[in-house]
């Protein structure tokens, strides 16, 4: 009897666990149902693209690369072209094959929606650009290069940008990473992109992401696929968390300011990619939600939301210009002290060099070196690359006696990678010096440091005023220096002050 009871209770305790069990799905479960939502949006732009084919008259039950380019990246087809000869040639078409099957346009689609660490997106992209060469050029590096500009620029927070100087800039990393050499190896070339620009690839990733997963609701809609939408669409909300946006350059200059700031936007581009993300600042959305998108889309778009994010770029507020302020170690420690927050520090000398001191914590003054591991040191003209990264890299002393005075930077103090003397007069790089033309602060803190900072200095005045007023007792008078002299000048009576 207790035997059968046992056996009951055992039946019925697995019969439970059993329904537990059947009510909680398993890993493997939980991804093979992502992965088949997440097909659902490939499978609906696959058969859209199909019978745009055929609507064309190039084909039957194929995809063309000129509907691909035309219908999904309509403002960028360049790298429409370039992403499907990659999917063709993954999928076994041969190199000059100018159309896939829908089957392998859904299968090569499905791996570049999968979720791919930053590394292997580095040598996708080169490979993508270099064609499937042994070797990837100059100019293939430069097209890469100038389509991440122009996609971020597209997407600025304040409009679209230009900058005259994105030339200039995209020349020296080409200089920097090809050291003279007409191409190089794509393994080289990715590991030099994730070693400088290390945030300059996954932007583009999600980029395609992106139009892989949404192209399809425009394109039912008859609508042209476009990186932008007006404010309060879900298209756009979803563009927005891309984080396809470069850091705001404030314009709200200081009252003393006479003239326009020196960076140029390509270059606030450029080092979004490369330096960490405490200097971009992301923050969330105004309204505070935690999704770009709030519509009644696919739970397949969600997740991709999710996984983008919603996050707005920081503005960089100006902190001091010496073409603006004066050049020299006093102005520079009026505007940049009481700064509590990351700044980014320019030093521009003669022969075009200009470097790049990227402090994720107050400047101070101290006999040490200090700063926390997301301080890095940059060359940025003519040659871009990262010189070293890491903490305590900076140093600052213009006051303590019996210590190298200056600013120094670099992670060795006996023999540093940069150097500032104390007259700000030479910039001295690896052992060679610069005559020093210019030096540039930017705040990438929020707006409650800057704010701060002011209110400091603000403070610092008024106590600064107050010990210029002395008041003088009348036995203090009776022996001052001032009476005598006003005595000597012929004046024989004056008014005795008062306690």
């Amino acid at each position: 009897m207790g035997n059968h009871h046992s056996h009951s209770d055992n039946h019925s305790s697995s019969s439970s666990r059993s329904k537990s069990i059947s009510r909680t799905s398993s890993g493997a479960d939980i991804k093979e149902q992502n992965h088949a939502t997440a097909l659902v949006p490939v499978d609906k732009l696959a058969k859209i693209l199909v019978q745009k084919n055929a609507d064309e008259g190039t084909g039957q039950n194929v995809i063309s690369a000129n509907v691909f380019a035309k219908y999904l990246f309509p403002q960028y087809p360049e790298l429409g072209l370039k992403v499907f000869n990659y999917m063709a040639r993954c999928g076994g078409a041969c190199k000059s094959s100018k159309s896939m099957s829908a089957s392998s346009f859904r299968q090569q689609a499905d791996k570049l929606l999968q979720i791919i660490p930053d590394e292997k997106i580095a040598e996708l992209y080169i490979k993508i650009f270099s064609e499937g060469s042994e070797e990837v050029a100059q100019q293939q590096v430069l097209d890469l290069l100038m389509l991440t500009y122009r996609l971020a620029m597209d997407n600025y927070p304040g409009g679209p940008q230009t900058c005259l100087h994105i030339h200039h800039t995209l020349q020296a990393v080409v200089d920097s990473a090809f050291h003279k050499k007409l191409a190089v190896s794509p393994g080289y070339m990715s590991n030099w992109l994730l070693q400088h620009l290390p945030r300059l690839l996954p932007l583009l990733h999600r980029y395609v992401v992106h139009v892989l997963t949404t192209a399809y609701r425009s394109l039912q809609e008859k609508q042209p696929v476009t990186t932008s939408a007006p404010q309060g669409d879900a298209s756009c909300e979803a563009e927005e968390g891309m984080e396809l946006s470069t850091p705001v350059l404030e314009k709200n200059f200081d009252i003393d300011t006479k003239g326009p700031y020196l960076l140029p936007v390509s270059q606030v581009w450029l080092l979004a990619t490369s330096l960490p993300a405490i200097f971009t600042m992301p923050s969330q959305h105004p309204n505070g939600s935690s999704s770009p998108t709030q519509h009644n889309g696919s739970s397949a778009q969600s997740l991709i939301a999710k996984m983008l994010g919603s996050t707005y770029p920081s503005h960089w507020a100006p902190l001091y210009s010496s073409d603006q302020h004066g050049l020299g170690s006093n102005r520079f420690l009026h505007h940049v002290l009481s700064y509590r927050g990351p700044t980014l520090t320019f030093l521009r000398g003669q022969e075009g060099v200009e470097f790049c001191l990227a402090a994720d914590s107050e400047w101070h003054e101290s006999n040490h070196y200090w700063g926390c591991e997301n301080s890095c040191v940059l060359q940025i003209l003519p040659l871009f690359h990262v010189i070293e990264r890491g903490a305590k890299l900076l140093y600052l002393n213009f006051s303590i006696r019996g210590y190298p005075k200056g600013i120094h930077a670099g992670t060795n103090p006996s023999k540093p990678s940069l150097k500032l003397d104390d007259s700000f007069s030479m910039i001295t790089y690896s052992g060679i010096p610069y005559p020093l033309v210019s030096v540039e602060v930017w705040g990438c803190g929020t707006s409650k440091s800057r704010e701060q900072q002011l209110e400091t200095k603000k403070w610092e005045v008024k106590q600064a005023e107050k010990q210029r007023t002395v008041k003088l007792s009348a036995a203090d008078w009776v022996d001052h220096p001032d009476r005598y002299l006003l005595e000597l000048g012929g004046r024989q009576t004056y008014n005795t002050p008062s306690n």
